[in-house]
């Protein structure tokens, strides 16, 4: 059953919890998302470089067609005729090495010898057109790229050095690893040269076909970018992710520890077990021996410390959270003094406040069962004290509720007899077995022959009607003796002040009286 509508503030490990959250998910997200940035800002990087040498490629092979265009008229014609224009196209076209006659498997003449024989595969070239050398007779561990153009009388062979393409491969700006790649031979920007697939191929890569040639370009990248790598790219990204979770992390912390209303700190209080017992000793008037206690709730709040019942039970009752705080008190009191009933005389009263809300609620009957269930039978009197603080009306459910109380043989007592307007009504409508005389005419005696007057009155209105009578707040001798033989039993600071039930068990049961102590020491702390 709930008892209010008011939004709970959030556990305090829930309040980690969700502080936690607020704090690890975006960064976790953000950091997500600027690696999926970062990744394909590196793809972007990779096909732009993979592009500019590219296009710087084709611009050589566009220069040996030119070349190999010029120089395939001389074909079948003698060397001697053709070597003035071979060796001008070497020397007038930019990045040609050398330019190459050849026919029936065999280069027949060079622009670098002349009238030479040199063997050729026309099959190793790609498309019949290019092919990409380890090295030549004359430099045997430096790369060439061959340019070929056929014709039905032979074909010319167009060389660009190694150097070039170095050269082209090492143009861009980016720090990442592009290879040239002609057929199954490859060739990194540091000059080597690969007969096949290289290490570069199993990474995440950019491939770019030049248009009519069979040439590759591979600009590769980590496919698992590290953490510094992004930090180095992505810095001023990731500080400003941090400073953005960091603070609306602190803010939800905020947010979630100040309490949204006095109600919901109740209710956060209530299931933090917050609120505890504190019992008052109730002592015979006359022998002063301790007969009984009365349980009185506080609040020990981890941030405040101890507060005062009634700077929280009047929102309590307000809201109906009293009737689930008083069953958690009751719970705890009747198991720690369960464990100490050999100690406890027979009769021993232990008396909890109740209010209108408590008698609204079908729990307080079950509470009761369980409080004296856990002693033997006559060891135990339990007696509900009623306040006046909300009217209770007379209906069929509350009398039916008085009803099976009285059954279980717990007792009624009216508190604060005196000060309520509804007092001598509840007298009339309820089975009341005791009247508690209000501390305000207590507090008198001695000092106000009038408050000794009501006093008076209310004690012999407790005799005509035979009810037992307790006598609260009392704090003096004087107030004492003037009570002994007109009430049954004292409750006050001159016998005890409201202390934890350890406490209490460990220091004043057992004792067969208690000195009084000093007004301004029992003054410290209200009942």
């Amino acid at each position: 059953m709930r008892y209010c509508n008011d939004v709970d503030t959030a556990r305090p490990r829930t309040r980690v919890l969700i502080t936690l959250l607020v704090f690890v998910l975006p960064m976790l997200l953000g950091n997500w998302a600027l690696l999926v940035r970062y990744r394909a800002d590196l793809r972007w990087e990779s096909r732009q470089a993979a592009s500019h040498t590219l296009g710087l490629m084709e611009t050589m092979l566009a220069n040996a067609e030119q070349a190999n265009d010029q120089a395939l008229p001389f074909l079948g014609k003698p060397c001697t005729a053709a070597m003035p224009t071979l060796r001008s196209l070497v020397a007038m076209v930019p990045f040609v090495r050398s330019v190459n006659l050849g026919a029936g498997g065999q280069i027949y003449c060079t622009s670098q010898f002349g009238l030479r024989e040199i063997p050729y595969v026309a099959d190793a070239y790609s498309q019949g057109r290019l092919r990409l050398m380890a090295g030549n007779l004359v430099r045997r561990q430096h790369p060439l790229l061959s340019v070929r153009a056929a014709s039905p009388r032979g074909a010319v062979l167009t060389l660009i050095d190694g150097d070039y393409l170095n050269f082209m491969l090492n143009l861009t700006q980016s720090a990442m690893p592009i290879m040239l790649r002609v057929g199954d031979c490859w060739l990194d920007e540091e000059g080597h040269f690969f007969a096949a697939e290289p290490p570069l191929a199993s990474q995440d890569h950019v491939r770019l076909q030049a248009a009519g040639y069979p040439l590759s370009i591979y600009a590769g990248y980590s496919s698992q970018p590290t953490l510094l790598g992004m930090w180095r790219h992505r810095d001023f990204g990731i500080w400003l992710l941090l400073g953005f979770c960091a603070g609306f992390a602190a803010i939800m912390w905020w947010l979630l520890g100040r309490p949204r209303s006095p109600t919901s700190e109740l209710a956060r209080a209530l299931r933090a077990k917050e609120f505890v017992p504190y019992l008052q000793p109730l002592v015979e008037s006359g022998s002063e021996r301790i007969m009984g206690v009365e349980v009185l709730m506080r609040w020990q709040h981890p941030d405040v410390g101890l507060i005062r019942p009634d700077l929280f039970i009047p929102q309590a009752e307000a809201c109906g959270l009293i009737v689930p705080m008083t069953s958690l008190i009751m719970g705890e009191v009747g198991l720690r003094l369960a464990a100490e009933q050999e100690r406890l005389p027979d009769g021993f009263h232990v008396g909890f406040n109740i209010s209108a809300a408590h008698c609204r609620d079908d729990s307080l009957l079950e509470d009761c069962r369980r409080f004296l269930a856990h002693f033997v039978p006559g060891k135990v009197t339990l007696v509900l004290e009623l306040t006046e603080r909300e009217l209770l009306v007379a209906d069929p459910h509350t009398l039916a509720l008085f009803q099976a109380l009285d059954e279980l043989g717990v007792k009624l007592a009216m508190d604060d007899f005196g000060t309520g307007h509804s007092s001598l009504v509840y007298l009339q409508q309820f089975h009341v077995d005791y009247l508690k005389i209000d501390q305000s005419f207590i507090a008198r005696i001695g000092t106000e022959s009038l408050s000794e007057h009501i006093v008076d009155n209310v004690i012999d209105l407790g005799h005509r009607l035979g009810l037992a009578l307790v006598a609260e707040g009392v704090e003096t001798r004087d107030q004492a003796e003037y009570l002994e033989g007109k009430v049954t039993y004292l409750q006050g600071y001159l016998f005890g002040r409201p202390v934890p039930v350890r406490q209490f068990c460990d220091e004043q049961l057992g004792r067969e009286g208690l000195p009084a102590t000093g007004v301004k020491e029992a003054l410290l702390e209200p009942a």
